[in-house]
């Protein structure tokens, strides 16, 4: 039994006793108004469960970001870690284009950027389920050579890569 339900029946049962000591407490009373008095007091033992929850979500009570398990998980974080990025390649196309401004580039990078991010960290917490792939074929030397290595992380990147696979830092070109 997980914490969280344990805390939501805790408040329910506290609801409950306090619904009935309210109906014991309240003789000779007409039973609309009993009915009435323990639907509020079970109201309110709803309401302290929600605010329960916004409280221990805003604290970090609870972790936000839980590791997914599975290798259609897996699958699935790849496949929008790829649509983000891909995202955020055509967003600095359009600034450089002149297509979009630098406040409104600023405006729909910012939460892209935390978005692959928080997805790229998800990623390398989950573990791999499936068998590596096998090795691309080779290529020629003068595309690896012009491979770009990622100055915090280490890991080598295509040639046309904006941002690092491994860590998602950006990219100098030395061309």
């Amino acid at each position: 039994m997980s914490s969280e339900t344990s805390t939501e029946q805790f408040y329910f049962l506290l609801a409950m006793i306090a619904a009935t000591v309210a109906v014991v407490v309240s003789r000779q009373t007409h039973p609309v108004a009993l009915i009435l008095l323990s639907a509020a007091i079970l109201g309110t033992g709803l309401v302290a469960i929600a605010f329960h929850r916004a409280l221990a979500g805003f604290f970090g009570a609870k972790d936000a970001a839980e590791p997914v398990r599975g290798a259609r998980a897996r699958d699935e974080l790849l496949r929008e870690k790829a649509l983000v990025l891909r995202s955020i390649k055509e967003l600095e196309f359009d600034r450089s284009m002149g297509k979009v401004s630098e406040a409104d580039f600023a405006q729909l990078s910012a939460p892209l950027r935390a978005r692959a991010l928080s997805l790229m960290q998800a990623l390398e917490r989950e573990p791999e389920v499936q068998a590596p792939a096998p090795a691309a074929p080779a290529r020629h030397s003068s595309a690896s050579s012009a491979a770009l290595v990622c100055p915090s992380c280490g890991r080598t990147n295509d040639a046309d890569a904006k941002f690092c696979k491994s860590c998602g830092s950006r990219l100098e070109q030395t061309r």
